[in-house]
């Protein structure tokens, strides 16, 4: 879906601009079967981040409406692909807060992430969280195993 999304221009990604445009659903298919048949090679959580983290992951932040990533992404951060919610354990956390931050843009600018579909749950969730707290999750959610 993600390569379909930067293919289609659902998801704006400019380093990738060119390099899927012209691929065709199998191709694309294809790939992320490729890349997915590889081995996760994990990360490491940093510690000064972890108690936030986890409690974000695990619990959410109710007051600011922000939902627990393990109820989409599984406790073990290995998501839900029959949903279409992606793994993150192992995943580089600056790569996830990146995310974050682009899908916590588009709550309100069309130029951040929008590809969450009509819920914009991802975008929602994004919008409840400090920069701090972003860091934290991402850095908690790429160690887990």
């Amino acid at each position: 879906k993600q390569l379909m999304d930067i293919r289609d221009g659902a998801r704006p990604i400019p380093t990738m601009a060119g390099q899927v445009d012209d691929m065709t659903d199998q191709q694309l298919a294809d790939i992320a079967a490729y890349y997915a048949s590889k081995a996760v090679t994990g990360n490491q959580a940093d510690p000064a981040l972890v108690a936030l983290g986890e409690k974000v992951y695990r619990a959410g932040i109710a007051e600011r409406k922000v939902a627990a990533c393990s109820g989409c992404h599984s406790p073990n951060g290995k998501g839900n692909s029959l949903a279409g919610y992606p793994a993150l354990h192992g995943q580089h956390p600056e790569y996830i807060a990146a995310q974050l931050r682009a899908y916590r843009k588009g709550y309100e600018d069309p130029e951040g992430r929008t590809n969450d579909g009509d819920t914009k749950i991802m975008r929602s969730n994004a919008f409840g969280l400090s920069d701090m707290e972003i860091e934290a999750v991402a850095s908690y959610a790429a160690g887990l195993k």
